[in-house]
């Protein structure tokens, strides 16, 4: 397997580690790089002295830096101190306000209070009910007692004088019955003699 680098068109062997293979790829561009580094340094040899020259400057630098740094600090403290006071008097009571009744909405207690309250209202409506229709029942069947007493009274006093107006009618008949059966023995004997 090869690898073919697309500027240079060398085909390079690829090792199998990812050192070997990065170490491959570099060495065709350090064949370029050496021809730039000895043109770089004469230059190099020039900044030597410059670099002396650099030194006060980067010390100035340092130093305006600093002073920099320290009045955007004095600048930036009272403005953090007003944004403070702004939240904590201005955004905090609403946002603290806003995440109150955003707690009361969610919270499942109310709402499994509310829920249970119909159910127990119905429990105790219909007990209720239940009580009041017992009540009534016993005195109602207190009545109904009374009524049948009185009214088996009645009919027993009812059922007596129809027996009586019964047996008075079947002694009657009795009689009749007796009084014919006893007239034609009469005659029936009278014709036997």
């Amino acid at each position: 397997m090869s690898l073919t680098l697309r500027r240079t068109r060398v085909k390079v062997p690829t090792p199998r580690t990812r050192l070997g293979r990065v170490k491959a790829q570099m060495s065709p561009m350090a064949g370029k790089m050496s021809p730039m580094v000895s043109k770089m340094s004469p230059v190099a040899g020039k900044v030597g002295p410059m670099v002396g020259k650099v030194t006060p400057m980067m010390g100035n630098a340092r130093d305006v830096t600093a002073t920099r740094i320290t009045d955007a600090r004095v600048w930036a403290a009272p403005k953090l101190d007003q944004a403070a006071c702004t939240v904590e008097e201005q955004l905090a009571p609403r946002v603290s306000s806003l995440l109150h009744e955003a707690a009361r909405r969610v919270d499942p207690g109310m709402m499994a209070r509310t829920r249970r309250r119909w159910p127990m209202l119905m429990l105790f409506a219909g007990l209720a009910i239940g009580v009041a229709g017992a009540v009534m029942y016993r005195n109602r069947s207190g009545r109904w007692t009374e009524s049948m007493k009185d009214t088996a009274a009645e009919a027993t006093r009812w059922a007596g004088e129809k027996a009586e107006q019964a047996g008075a009618r079947a002694g009657g008949k009795a009689e009749q019955a007796g009084g014919k059966v006893g007239g034609k023995a009469d005659e029936i004997a009278g014709k036997i003699q």
